[in-house]
């Protein structure tokens, strides 16, 4: 791209008048040689090139940053690199321009999930209609208009129905789906795609237990001399009250749990440890509990608040995008762990949209057949 086009997309970007492509092209250009930007200030351009200088993380390994921020930060992020010269550049590989036109049939996952109650029947909570869908065990159980499934206790004449015998319901959201769950102590759960929460119609005892596999974000209400406990594969999570993520997946290496408010207590069979706030602790297998002290609590969350950040290996990011937009990933080559993108977008675009910025960075392309991505260099 030539100085002048550079200039030119910039105003168009300014307007508002960019297409998609320019978009995308513009938020992932980096150039080696300065320009000057006479219709910005020197003053303002000065305060952009900090706010942005700021926020941009310092990598060690092969970073290429693809950018989908909101206007303003795309905008400064534009101008340190045209002020500058610093970082990376723009591969553009004309041949691939509409290479993935074709995957706008697949489109981003939504609120899907399926509830199994004790008794063993199944609510597809897409295909139902708001309010009551079940009473069990002194507990009815609702669909809100805004799609969260609620856990109230049923109250008659003034009693609360009882019962000691437990009773266990499991909502598991499949490839392509999320939803939210309160259970019955007034915990609130959000659950990622391909992920499964069993736990009580109600919590009786001293203990409330939930398992979960794949990912979930709790905010548990805290109880006074009542635990919660998360039992996931080779950990168990420990709190009273607090907010954490946990990612359990079976096809992950690793079990990543940040806590963002309050502590926790992580478990294996050999090791304790607690975190707090902006820690994340790493199991791998039965070994070591590790603690990261400065976690990306935004990356961590940016699932549950509707967009992806990145900031990791090619592989992890292909793990995100297969589970979210119900894809198979397969590689031509072998992915190397040392290829780390960075970058942010929302869940909500279509998968084309998702792959697009990342072959602007010249290091990846993509093949979609049907269901299946190939990932080619």
């Amino acid at each position: 791209m030539q100085e002048s086009e550079a200039k030119e997309l910039l105003k168009k970007y300014c307007a508002g008048i960019c297409s998609e492509e320019e978009i995308a092209i513009l938020e992932t250009w980096y150039v080696r040689q300065n320009m000057s930007l006479p219709e910005i200030s020197e003053v303002e351009r000065e305060k952009q090139l900090d706010e942005v200088w700021n926020s941009l993380p310092i990598h060690s390994k092969k970073h290429f940053f693809i950018r989908l921020w909101p206007r303003v930060a795309a905008v400064g992020m534009i101008i340190l690199a045209i002020s500058t010269g610093l970082l990376f550049y723009f591969f553009k590989n004309t041949s691939n321009k509409d290479q993935i036109s074709y995957a706008r049939d697949i489109k981003p996952g939504g609120d899907k999930a399926v509830l199994t109650l004790a008794d063993g029947s199944k609510i597809n909570l897409s295909d139902v209609a708001q309010g009551k869908l079940a009473e069990q065990s002194g507990i009815s159980i609702s669909k809100t208009a805004d799609g969260q499934l609620i856990y109230k206790i049923v109250e008659v004449a003034g009693e609360v129905k009882s019962s000691n015998n437990i009773e266990y319901n499991t909502i598991e959201t499949p490839l392509g789906g999320q939803y939210q769950v309160y259970l019955p102590d007034g915990t609130k759960v959000w659950l990622n795609a391909a992920s499964v929460l069993r736990y009580p119609v109600k919590f009786i005892g001293d203990e409330r237990r939930v398992e979960l596999k794949g990912e979930g974000y709790f905010e548990v209400a805290k109880i006074k001399n009542k635990t919660f406990k998360v039992f996931s594969a080779e950990q168990t999570i420990e709190v009273l009250g607090t907010h954490f993520n946990v990612m359990a997946y079976t096809d992950e290496k690793v079990i990543r749990t940040t806590l963002i408010e309050g502590s926790v207590k992580v478990s294996n069979a050999k090791h304790s440890k607690l975190l707090i706030p902006g820690e994340q602790s790493v199991v791998f297998g039965g070994n070591e509990i590790q603690i990261n002290e400065t976690a990306d609590t935004e990356e961590v969350m940016a699932w549950k608040n509707g967009y992806f950040k990145f900031n990791e290996n090619l592989e992890s990011i292909m793990n995100k995008i297969s589970r979210w937009y119900n894809v198979e990933i397969k590689y031509e080559f072998k992915p190397d762990s040392d290829l780390v993108f960075a970058g942010k977008i929302s869940r909500a675009r279509d998968i084309d949209a998702v792959l697009k910025i990342m072959e602007y960075t010249g290091k990846v392309h993509f093949k979609v057949e049907g269901r299946v991505v190939t990932v080619t260099k």
